[in-house]
């Protein structure tokens, strides 16, 4: 290979480097909040025993949907789903995830509470996430909130993460989110 080639190979793995540093920095978190992931609000052991149960599942497919096999089966893995187990590590710390808005009421106050989850669709469309995969958002007094949420509006949340198993009308939450900051989302975090 020519050497003029291999400066140019050079060149050009710099600039892809350099261009995910940059990128790297457009996602910095707001100081003091660190941004995670929705597969850190679910224990390792919770996920490997759930994929096996997953599996046994899949195989009783030749039953009718509405048999009482199948509804026992359902309602089994239902209450499992609501039960599911969350991370204690990631309690009183405070966080930035992105995620879907799914409101509890018509209320448009900035006092009105959401959960928000993972994936479009859920809760609403689809059955409802295991509840260490729904956060119950309860806006704070003091919150700085762009928009009030609609349904399946992506957004930014930053808050305090604490533990809130509570019951709604769109499912079972595992988390409580306090949150300070509610925003649409962005690749780039609003400046505040």
């Amino acid at each position: 290979m020519s050497s003029h080639y291999l400066q140019l190979k050079r060149r050009h793995m710099m600039l892809a480097l350099f261009g995910l540093a940059i990128d790297r920095m457009a996602m910095a978190e707001t100081e003091g909040y660190k941004t995670i992931e929705w597969n850190d609000l679910m224990p390792d052991s919770w996920v490997k025993e759930m994929t096996k149960e997953m599996a046994a599942l899949s195989k009783m497919s030749y039953l009718q949907d509405t048999s009482d096999e199948a509804n026992k089966a359902m309602n089994a893995m239902r209450k499992k789903l609501d039960d599911a187990p969350i991370v204690k590590t990631q309690l009183n710390k405070k966080i930035r995830i992105p995620g879907y808005a799914v409101p509890l009421d018509a209320e448009r106050s900035e006092k009105r509470e959401f959960l928000l989850v993972p994936y479009f669709g859920a809760c609403i469309h689809t059955p409802p996430p295991p509840a260490n995969q729904i956060v119950l958002v309860r806006p704070m007094a003091q919150s700085k909130i762009k928009k009030m949420p609609e349904s399946m509006d992506v957004l930014w949340v930053e808050g305090e993460l604490k533990e809130g198993r509570v019951s709604t009308s769109q499912g079972v939450s595992g988390y409580m989110l306090e949150a300070i900051s509610i925003a649409p989302y962005e690749t780039k975090p609003a400046k505040r």
